[in-house]
């Protein structure tokens, strides 16, 4: 039986330089995955990964109207695509125009080709249309980090869409490496208000419209993300966003993919303890209703709020 050599573009994935077979089959290996001491070829790298998804589906049975949150990026390319597997779902692709001059066109784009490739109906969102204001045009008017105030955005808008959508469940293409960094970074700066929701799963509570929320790629690295993206030839856009700039999380993300391959296994370990952290804390701030549009803050006036009037 012959095997062919993968393609030069995925080697580079490889952790060392010799070839390998995979464990499962006599195929080439495209990656090999530390924490497990597996390599895969191309379609059984693709059955693992729909395996870590399908841990996060079957645990908190996801089923029903499912809203997926999509960028335009490889994360949440991946988990629309990943979903599309899964029986009892109905999917919906949200995209949220934040009016970034080419970035946010380029992103629709990918988007648009992606759900068009999948059979999966895409709902865009213009924040300049529904809200009055672009992320460009609250930049000039607030002061703060734009990574952070565009988070504020993003995350307030779509639990709103889903929410009033009256979907069962808001899915994003969040990554255990995001999980973990983001995390780090917020115990780092005595956050510790942000450890709700470090889980895969958070529940809905009606009374301050908080949208059931589940996180697909829960279990898996930004770096397996890419490389099952491109496995696929995913539509996604590889575009810089001009308000990047070297963040604290992009840094810790870097030096924790480092440590994930020097010590496999290490992010799942850290995802657990913040997990547990989150489950034995007391305190964890109280849940207000916003005065102006009822949603969850915990200040009078939440903070979408205050960056749109």
């Amino acid at each position: 039986m012959t095997t062919s050599i993968p393609s030069s573009k995925f080697l580079a994935l490889l952790p060392n330089i010799d070839l390998m077979k995979c464990s499962r089959c006599s195929r080439w290996a495209v990656a090999e995955v530390g924490w497990k001491g597996r390599a895969y070829c191309s379609d059984h790298y693709r059955e693992y990964f729909l395996g870590q998804v399908r841990k996060v589906m079957d645990k908190f049975r996801v089923g029903g109207k499912v809203c997926v949150a999509v960028s335009g990026g490889k994360d949440s390319a991946a988990c629309l695509e990943a979903l599309t597997h899964f029986r009892g779902i109905e999917l919906e692709a949200f995209f949220l125009d934040l009016g970034i001059p080419r970035f946010s066109r380029g992103s629709l784009k990918k988007v648009s080709e992606l759900c068009e490739e999948l059979g999966v109906d895409l709902t865009v969102v213009s924040l300049k249309e529904r809200w009055g204001k672009s992320i460009p045009e609250i930049l000039k008017e607030r002061k703060g980090k734009a990574c952070s105030l565009c988070g504020t955005v993003k995350r307030y808008v779509m639990n709103a869409y889903s929410y009033e959508g009256r979907f069962d469940f808001l899915a994003t293409g969040h990554t255990l490496s995001d999980v973990v960094s983001s995390t780090l970074n917020n115990l780092a700066n005595v956050y510790v208000q942000a450890f709700r929701g470090v889980g895969p799963f958070l529940e809905a509570k009606e009374e301050f419209k908080l949208s059931r929320k589940i996180k697909p790629l829960y279990y898996l690295t930004d770096e397996e993300c890419k490389l099952y993206s491109e496995l696929l030839e995913l539509p996604f856009y590889t575009g810089k966003c001009p308000y990047v700039s070297d963040a604290p999380t992009k840094r810790i993300k870097a030096w924790l993919n480092r440590l994930e391959r020097d010590q496999p296994g290490v992010l799942r370990n850290f995802a657990k303890s913040f997990t547990l952290l989150e489950s034995s804390m007391e305190n964890r701030g109280e849940i207000l209703k916003c005065k102006r549009c009822g949603y969850a803050t915990t200040t009078r006036i939440c903070k979408f709020c205050r960056l749109m009037n």
